[in-house]
């Protein structure tokens, strides 16, 4: 008999891309693994595009202000996609239902706790959002994926689950692509985030533009701006050299495989990529990221001595500059940063999913 698995994954990349993670790990098992996510969601391509199954789920989150339209609206809704979920856990029986963060997961893990069904959370940050602390008391088992206090008694330190393409080794033809073997003395990756990085595009264009002429071929930088900003930081770079600009990379892997340096939001699903590398980064949070969790993620790595951590400040552009001039002058500094993920306590990302996956069957 094959186990059925229901996994909400919806919302930004730290909920979403960890549940597909964990999703595809059960469906190598030979499970059949059925994903909820939001009705309309830009994820849907990825759905199709991998051929995965899912059902769209109209759910808003829960309004923080007192009008009464935005709440009305919140509990027609609320009532509609439990509905959906009641049919759907009728309809597939599931060995277990689970939450991977945000509002979209708390509907799935309520109606299947009260219809008697295994449930189970999982989060990816260092400060636990709202949907998981309500359905936490409602689920069986609870994983974190960086340390978390006073969230529950069940709760299990298992890390993020990451694609197993992170677990690869670049080839032969890779390598000398992104110019490994050459003399370039440190390769740095800028990537933002599911939520933005419209002002970390435009203070890395700056600052690369300046150092990039003064570093004597010594210097590699891979841009990866999202379709939106590409053309304005094209036009700020002009013709600097050893630059790749990308609008999108389809293969992020082989780009941080070949980086020394990353530059990059800190959301969870990065950070957990970044940490199974054990690259040295520069983390600039998303300031308006619920709870400020992006902080708290990057500030965890800068005590561990791995990261810099440079908030999104009116000086955000000068920090990036200093940061990056200091990393240049002081190569040894780099050396440091990856010797420091010897002392890191926190679990292999790569064997997040076969930990969560152990704990569902009961082992």
């Amino acid at each position: 008999m094959i186990d059925v698995y229901l996994i909400a994954a919806g919302g930004t990349g730290g909920h979403f891309y960890p549940g597909i993670a964990l999703g595809k790990a059960l469906m190598e098992k030979g499970n059949n693994v059925i994903f909820i996510i939001k009705q309309g969601s830009p994820n849907i391509k990825y759905m199709d595009d991998n051929e995965l199954s899912f059902q769209e789920i109209d759910f808003v989150s829960m309004p923080r202000n007192k009008n009464i339209k935005t709440w009305f609206n919140f509990f027609i809704k609320f009532i509609k996609s439990l509905k959906q979920m009641r049919q759907l856990i009728k309809l597939t029986a599931p060995k277990c239902c689970i939450g991977m963060g945000g509002y979209i997961s708390f509907p799935l893990v309520f109606m299947a706790h009260f219809m008697g069904y295994k449930t189970a959370i999982h989060d990816s940050n260092s400060r636990i959002g709202l949907a998981n602390r309500i359905c936490a008391k409602f689920s069986d088992l609870v994983f974190l994926g960086l340390p978390v206090d006073k969230v529950s008694k069940k709760a299990i330190l298992v890390g993020t689950p990451i694609r197993k393409e992170f677990n690869r080794k670049l080839t032969e033809e890779e390598k000398i692509y992104w110019e490994m073997e050459t003399n370039f003395g440190i390769n740095f990756l800028i990537f933002g985030g599911s939520q933005g990085a419209k002002k970390l595009n435009y203070a890395a264009a700056e600052t690369f533009k300046k150092l990039l002429p003064q570093s004597n071929g010594r210097l590699n930088v891979f841009h990866v701006t999202g379709t939106r900003d590409f053309e304005e930081i094209k036009k700020i770079y002009g013709d600097t050299h050893n630059l790749t600009l990308l609008p999108y990379a389809e293969d992020i892997y082989s780009l941080m495989k070949a980086a020394h340096v990353i530059i990059a939001r800190s959301g969870a699903s990065s950070l957990a990529e970044i940490c199974a590398l054990k690259k040295p980064s520069i983390l600039v949070p998303f300031p308006y990221a619920a709870d400020n969790h992006q902080y708290f993620n990057a500030k965890l790595f800068q005590d561990a001595g791995i990261s810099f951590l440079i908030e999104e400040s009116e000086n955000l552009e000068q920090d990036l500059y200093n940061t990056v001039k200091r990393l240049l002058s002081e190569p040894e500094h780099l050396q440091k940063m990856r010797a420091s993920y010897n002392n890191l306590t926190l679990p292999d990302p790569l064997q997040a999913a076969e930990k969560m996956i152990a704990k569902l069957e009961g082992k």
